[in-house]
């Protein structure tokens, strides 16, 4: 498997592109203005309770607000909190369309390893270590790092790690934080105290393991890389990124095997379709056909739900199936392709009506797709999709 990171700066922006095998699976933008962005720390300040719906709303800067449930206040907190309280928060969700973003008391440090919980206790694994033996290392190893006034999570990327790369990096999030509370010190609420980490960061920190290759016009902006790093002019453009990301955003998107997909994003779900399309069946029979079909969907979904930042309520319409045997091999290929996934992302199986139900956790803005296309890549409105079952 070949694994590739791109990235090129365009103005005031930072564009970064994961592909795997030459298939797009991430591209996002990093600008320099004044976004609000998921792991954005602020010392905000208390405007409106809510009692009814057991909430506050902040205020993270000015004409910004974000919504903290009680729930997401610290034991011992104030509920509600008094007008014009600075509090600590962080950004879980960024706003979306006419709602705002949704805070929490409960910082979170990560890193690629590592998450420390300032106002946590004791040492956790990620649910991703299935392997007992594994788990039960990590948390010995991680018991001697977490300090004892925080917690700390283990990452699935700790696996095999050395024990002297977690306790550096454990370290470095201690002194993260450490300055983090000194900045608050002389800072007047409402202001923005933490961007988090950069898009070269993030988008190595979730990758699972590391890239083969990093492709950059600007490499005085990356931090330190653990793979060859090449320098070429226009790199987006000489991997056909736009191209990829713009037959990504459609609402019908091809298979390989004459099966097409059509996305359907709604206010309160996503609904992807299953067609067979040019697949008609007649060399396999149509019930293996359908199971075919479906398993060479469920790489292209997880692919699709992971580029275009889909959260929330997935619907998935597959091709039907009368085998058991085959709505459950599809569910484990469903669940194989989206363990890649670093947003975590629950599979809760099939309905009555053979809809499978997916639930994928909301950190970004979900990318625009169908009737108006804005590409990271140029920032702008592309053209609309041709409504052409045909068109490939």
């Amino acid at each position: 498997m070949s694994v590739q990171l791109i990235f090129e700066k365009t103005g005031n922006a930072l564009t970064g592109a994961l592909l795997v095998n030459g298939a797009l699976y991430a591209c996002k933008t990093q600008k320099t203005d004044a976004a609000v962005r998921a792991e954005q720390i602020y010392l905000a300040k208390a405007d409106r309770n809510m009692k009814g719906m057991d909430a506050s709303f902040v205020r993270l800067r000015d004409g910004v607000n974000g919504f903290l449930p009680y729930a997401e206040m610290l034991p011992g907190a104030p509920r509600p909190p008094r007008s014009g309280q600075p509090l600590l928060v962080q950004v879980k969700k960024p706003p979306v369309q006419q709602k705002c973003a949704y805070v929490t008391m409960d910082i979170s440090l990560a890193g690629r390893y590592l998450i420390l919980l300032p106002f946590g206790h004791g040492c956790s694994a990620s649910a991703r270590i299935t392997d007992e033996d594994t788990r039960r290392q990590l948390l010995c190893a991680g018991g001697k790092l977490c300090p004892e006034w925080c917690g700390l999570v283990i990452r699935s990327e700790a696996v095999g790690v050395k024990e002297t790369v977690l306790s550096a990096e454990c370290a470095d999030l201690e002194a993260r934080w450490h300055a983090l509370q000194e900045k608050m010190r002389g800072a007047a609420a409402p202001c923005l105290l933490s961007e988090g980490d950069s898009l070269p960061e993030r988008m190595l920190r979730d990758l699972h393991g590391v890239p083969d290759e990093v492709v950059t016009d600007c490499p005085a902006l990356l931090p330190p890389m653990p793979c060859p790093v090449r320098t070429q002019a226009h790199p987006l453009s000489a991997a056909g990124v736009p191209g990829k990301l713009e037959k990504a955003l459609r609402r019908r998107i091809w298979l390989p095997g004459g099966g097409n997909l059509a996305v359907d994003p709604c206010e309160a779900l996503t609904v992807i379709d299953v067609n067979s399309a040019r697949d008609t069946g007649k060399k396999d029979g149509l019930e293996n056909a359908a199971l075919r079909l479906n398993l060479e969907a469920c790489e292209e979904i997880a692919r699709i739900m992971q580029l275009r930042q889909l959260g929330g309520i997935i619907l998935i319409d597959f091709v039907d199936m009368t085998v058991p045997a085959h709505r459950q091999a599809v569910a484990d290929q469903l669940a194989k392709c989206l363990s890649f996934d670093p947003v975590k992302t629950v599979l809760h199986g099939f309905t009555s009506l053979g809809l499978m139900e997916v639930t994928r956790k909301k950190t970004e803005q979900p990318l625009p797709g169908a009737a108006e296309i804005t590409c990271p890549y140029c920032h702008g409105t592309g053209i609309l999709e041709k409504e052409n079952d045909h068109e490939q």
